[in-house]
Parts: C-alpha cells; structure tokens; sequence
C-alpha cells in the first residue's frame, strides 16, 4: 500500500491555479445514506434487486433503469441513465456483487453500490450537459464481467462519448482516497479542486498491484479516462471478507463526506470536460 501525503499540497495548488467554476447539487440528507447502506443483503439477487428498488425511490424509472444480462452471470448489470444535452457520457460504476463468506459486504463492496441512488438523486433539477449513467457492475469478482461485458457492447463511437468512468469502491471506512496508480491524472485534479474547496480531505493511496483487476480496468483498456476512489487503509484492508465487515465498519460522517465530495465532483466534470464535436 502506497500513500501519497502530498495530494493535499496538489489540492491547493491546482484550486489556486484553477478557473472558479460555479457547480449546484441536491444534498441528500445523510439519514437516506444510512438507510441505504443498512439494506444490504449477503445474497446477491436481493443486492441487485435493493439497488434497483432504491433507484426507483430516488426517481430513476421508465426507461431509464433498466437491467442489462450479462452472459454467464446471475445477475444483471442495474444501469440509471439520467439523459443529458449531449449523448456525451460520464460513467459512475461500483460493483455490486460479494462472494465473501463472512461479514455482509458492506465495505465490499455495499457501501460504493448504495450510494449510486443517492448521487443520482443530487443531480440538480433541469438538464446537465453530459448524460450522466450508473451503473451496479455484476459480477466483479469473477474477472469483471458485468463491467467488461458494458464496455463490449459499446460500439466504437458510443466508448468515444464516454469521457470519464467514476469507480467507487469500499467508501466509508476511512477519508476518501484516490487509487493514484488506476485514475486520470486530470480526474485527480478536478477532484483536488472541489475537495479544497469543500474542505474535505483527500488522500492518494494505492492498494497494490497484486489487488487483480477493477471494474475500470476495461474502461482503461478502452482509453476511456478512469479515477477509482475508496476509503481503504491497511487495518480497513484486512478486515474485508471478516465476520468485522458490516454496517458498524463504517463511519456515518466520513461516510458522509465522500457522498458530499463526490456529488460535487460530478457537477464539476459535467462543467468543465467539453462533449466531442458530433
């Protein structure tokens, strides 16, 4: 594990140097998060089928939540598309199954999958400039399939309008961290900036190569630009897959901070990466 202490001198650095851009989100309030975060399920059919529940309760319906297969899998990818001026795309992803077989999963990986809701629900009223989308990945833990089979089935222009993938991962236990080695160096500097500005700390910490593949990896081997964000540390690290990993694992506030910083940080990329000419 690899911790970057300098990230909060590159917070400051690259909000003094950075163009103020004014950004609005809804923020949801944290007893939502809570309740959510207190609906997991140790099986996997009933995670997918709460995430899809609880998509339908923040306003994600019709046609824009919809199931997609993922061949081999026995569970679907959940997808929440809230369409935008442009069919350009910023991607939000956390992988929704467990295959632990102590604890509940909660900061493995419940806690990014349960907070897809409530990001969507604090898009402001009104259309953004990019179609946001997200997404509970099935099937992470057998080699990414749910993520590797969305990328697939992207046709070449399609994977062209995506511009940034947001991997959520195991938030809560800890202050926000960036995976340094796995994100977008630019994605590391628009989150600098709303942290430094929200007063939220955030650090760089890699987990280590031996961790296997992510759910971005195939939006990276697609050239897709990718930050993963987490709250692990080497003490959280190994209680994942422990009788330890459960709701009481995580911290309301920090848990708090990360919805918070992410939201903004949303509204922030809707603003400043351009949609590609058509």
């Amino acid at each position: 594990m690899r911790v970057y202490p300098c990230l909060s001198a590159l917070v400051a650095a690259v909000a003094l140097a950075a163009q103020p851009v004014s950004i609005q989100f809804k923020p949801v309030d944290r007893s939502i998060l809570n309740e959510r975060l207190r609906r997991v399920s140790t099986k996997n059919a009933e995670r997918a089928q709460r995430l899809r529940e609880m998509f339908q309760e923040a306003g994600c319906t019709g046609d824009n939540l919809r199931d997609q297969e993922v061949k081999g899998s026995k569970i679907p990818n959940i997808i929440c598309t809230k369409p935008g001026q442009s069919d350009a795309a910023i991607v939000v992803g956390a992988r929704l199954d467990w295959w632990g077989r102590n604890g509940q999963g909660v900061l493995d990986n419940w806690s990014g999958a349960a907070l897809l809701p409530s990001l969507f629900q604090s898009l402001p009223e009104g259309s953004s400039r990019h179609t946001f989308v997200f997404i509970g990945f099935a099937d992470q833990e057998s080699s990414p399939a749910g993520s590797r089979y969305y990328v697939r089935q992207l046709s070449k222009d399609q994977r062209s309008r995506v511009q940034a993938m947001v991997q959520l991962t195991s938030l809560g236990s800890a202050t926000t961290r960036v995976w340094m080695d796995r994100s977008d160096q630019k994605l590391i500097n628009d989150l600098a900036r709303v942290a430094a500005a929200m007063k939220i700390p955030v650090t760089g910490v890699n987990m280590g190569e031996d961790i296997g593949r992510d759910d971005a990896a195939a939006f990276r081997e697609a050239r897709i630009p990718t930050i993963s964000l987490h709250s692990l540390t080497q003490d959280t690290f190994s209680l994942l897959d422990t009788a330890q990993d459960n709701v009481e694992l995580i911290k309301p506030d920090l848990y708090y901070d990360s919805y918070r910083v992410v939201a903004a940080y949303l509204m922030l990329l809707d603003a400043v990466l351009t949609p590609p000419a058509r």
